[in-house]
């Protein structure tokens, strides 16, 4: 799946393109079930929040403008994640605590996860994104030896590929990785 900038991938959303819904499904899906997790949601309730949150995203596609100056869209994201989650805690019967108790504690204690997984959801598109513009080998190359932290010279017996080329295939994807995770920041 190539990485499309979220404002292009919403444009084309509101215009009713199908590959960018399965795009936009294929890439939001990890991100809420994580945030499922973290509101202690069951299985089921997660794969209920995932297809809850994508069908309030859907119905307000038609409508919706993304504004950078109104905000980010991780926080429309994670506001409709959560109220929906709410929504779903409600339905469960003996809370140990009141819902506003629950609320606050949730919303307050998980922000820094919140960032951190949207983090790590950023740099999985960039991943991906780097897979698709370069050279199979060359991000193996820089798998292998940037990202597990193989010894050079082991990844270059494996890849049949001399050290030094290990080095360059580090640097390219690096500085290829650079643009493209500024380009997701931009539109973050």
């Amino acid at each position: 799946m190539a990485f499309t900038t979220r404002k292009s991938l919403l444009n084309k959303i509101k215009h009713g393109d199908e590959i960018s819904w399965e795009e936009f499904y294929a890439s939001y899906r990890p991100l809420i079930l994580l945030r499922a997790g973290d509101l202690c949601l069951t299985q089921t309730e997660k794969e209920e929040l995932v297809q809850i949150v994508m069908l309030e995203f859907f119905k307000g596609s038609r409508d919706f403008q993304y504004d950078r100056s109104k905000g980010r869209f991780r926080d429309y994201l994670k506001t409709i994640i959560n109220n929906q989650a709410f929504s779903i805690l409600r339905k469960r019967k003996n809370l140990e605590v009141g819902l506003e108790d629950r609320e606050f504690i949730l919303v307050n204690g998980l922000e820094q996860a919140w960032d951190d997984e949207w983090q790590g959801h950023l740099m999985n598109m960039a991943m991906e994104e780097l897979k698709n513009c370069v050279e199979p080998v060359t991000y193996q190359a820089f798998y292998l030896y940037a990202i597990q932290g193989r010894q050079s010279k082991d990844v270059a017996a494996f890849l049949d590929m001399s050290v030094n080329s290990i080095y360059v295939a580090k640097n390219r994807c690096l500085e290829q990785l650079k643009k493209i995770i500024a380009d997701v920041s931009e539109s973050d």
